[in-house]
């Protein structure tokens, strides 16, 4: 999956502004590990009401960062925690969504300047 951030869409609404673009970043990495800590509790209680409404939280920040692949999934799983009966696919889609995650940080790092 590719976790490179595309900051093409950012960048064309605040005119390459890089206050904005770092103040963006920054939320991203201050309120993510948040989320991704109540997905994984989700996980952890089979709460799918839970991994469907972080699932759905987490899609704006990954559009506007170019996470296009993440985006579609994080949907997907949102998708499948509307199903009934519940498709428990979701508790395994959802561990690698948290994983690729976690791969997300390193490179949203090095944007910030």
């Amino acid at each position: 999956m590719k976790l490179v951030l595309d900051l093409t869409f950012i960048k064309s609404i605040c005119d390459e502004d890089p206050k904005f673009i770092n103040e963006v970043l920054e939320t991203f990495l201050i309120e993510m590990p948040k989320d991704i800590a109540q997905m994984n509790q989700a996980v952890e209680e089979q709460d799918i009401v839970m991994l469907g409404r972080m699932a759905h939280k987490t899609k704006s920040s990954l559009q506007t960062l170019g996470l296009f692949e993440l985006k579609e999934l994080a949907l997907k799983i949102e998708q499948l925690t509307k199903t009934v009966p519940a498709d428990l696919a979701v508790f395994s889609l959802s561990e690698q969504f948290i994983k690729h995650m976690a791969g997300v940080y390193p490179n949203a790092k090095k944007l910030i300047r």
